[in-house]
């Protein structure tokens, strides 16, 4: 059977997600992880396939592609899988979307724009929640100015239960509290101290929450995209609240960060992989519901005069994706803009973040169909 989309990391939570966005959006989905029993649910429907995949194997990726007979690649894994299956998809000339990654991996996917360019392909970095969901909307709201001075933008987020649910991939988690994040600061690109960089913020649906500063790839892109405006900052942000900031800090302090291999009784094993399979255990609470805001703050000018614009982006807990939480703005916003490039509403050959290609009209409404809301001056416009 030929497939419309290959999900690789699709046994894991944002992969589960995408997966069941796009069967529920009548495509066809071959699903590449390494636990097919988490994905039990999804392979009764007959549109769905399943292959196990070693993403350490070069090899492996590119047969997976092949034989899936897939036209649109998408990458739910670990971002340090990125350029390996940027890599496989110019192999097989496929275009592809995957959840982004950190700066310094962004950099590096961005150095192929010219190999998938000259392919006739095309790369989009970036297509989750944020980034992804959120530089689509400011790109959307910047269409309010003429020149751009600062943007300001993060998540926040909150639950009514005050027990610690993974929030999203700990990898990246661990990334963001103990790098340095980079900042844009009078048009150069800057590391910060994390703790000096923060401030408190009352956010709408969320309430007061304070956020730090880390590393954060839409700082990159924004800077790339954007710089055409003028625009001179740009900080990324990010909020817990207090119950899953402490639990984070403790495994930080235990050193269940670590990405090392140590050796207990014979038996060998990388430390943050078992931190995943014992995290990967805990219940979700019954009844548990989560709220998460993605904001931005745009100053800049317009007409000559001083202009200032507040974004949210608001998701909830939905009903029948009870055990996604808010993550669904994650899953179900790479499978929007995988949809996307299948049905050639994308154009453009190379490497790109969403805030450059993607139809931002057409994808706030989809959001909408989603129960994900888009605010401007706290006006509803989806």
């Amino acid at each position: 059977m030929k497939y419309d989309f290959i999900v690789f990391g699709g046994t894991g939570q944002q992969g589960k997600i995408c997966s069941r966005d796009l069967l529920e959006s009548g495509y066809s989905v071959m699903i590449a992880g390494r636990n097919k029993n988490a994905v039990k649910k999804l392979l009764k429907n007959k549109k769905t396939g399943f292959t196990h995949i070693n993403l350490s194997d070069n090899e492996e990726i590119i047969n997976a592609i092949t034989n899936s007979g897939a036209e649109v690649v998408v990458n739910c894994a670990e971002l340090v899988f990125n350029v390996p299956i940027m890599r496989a998809c110019l192999k097989t000339k496929k275009s592809l979307t995957d959840l982004g990654g950190l700066q310094y991996v962004t950099k590096e996917q961005f150095k192929l724009n010219k190999d998938f360019k000259n392919s006739n392909i095309l790369c989009l970095t970036g297509c989750g929640s944020t980034p992804g969901l959120l530089n689509v909307v400011v790109k959307h709201a910047i269409e309010n100015f003429d020149k751009i001075n600062t943007i300001e933008l993060g998540f926040a987020w909150d639950s009514n239960i005050k027990k610690f649910v993974i929030p999203y991939s700990m990898h990246s988690i661990f990334d963001e509290f103990t790098q340095h994040p980079v900042t844009y600061h009078n048009g150069k690109f800057l590391k910060e101290d994390r703790i000096v960089c923060k401030g408190t913020k009352d956010f709408k649906e969320v309430g007061k929450q304070t956020v730090y500063c880390i590393v954060h790839s839409e700082v990159y892109s924004f800077a790339k995209y954007f710089r055409k405006y003028g625009l001179k900052n740009v900080h990324y942000m990010a909020g817990f609240p207090e119950h899953s900031a402490k639990v984070i800090q403790l495994l930080l302090d235990l050193g269940f960060s670590l990405d090392k291999e140590i050796e207990v009784d014979g038996v060998k094993f990388r430390i943050v992989d078992f931190t995943d399979k014992v995290l990967g255990r805990l219940n979700i609470p019954k009844g548990y519901r989560e709220t998460e805001n993605l904001w931005a703050e745009i100053n800049g000018t317009k007409n000559g005069k001083t202009k200032k614009m507040k974004v949210d982006c608001i998701i909830k807990t939905v009903k029948g994706w009870e055990d996604a939480g808010s993550n669904i703005d994650t899953g179900r916003t790479i499978s929007i803009m995988s949809q996307m490039i299948k049905n050639d509403l994308i154009k453009e050959k190379g490497v790109f973040a969403p805030e450059a290609v993607i139809p931002h009209k057409l994808f706030i409404k989809e959001l909408g169909k989603r129960e994900m809301y888009v605010y401007l001056d706290n006006k509803r416009i989806n």
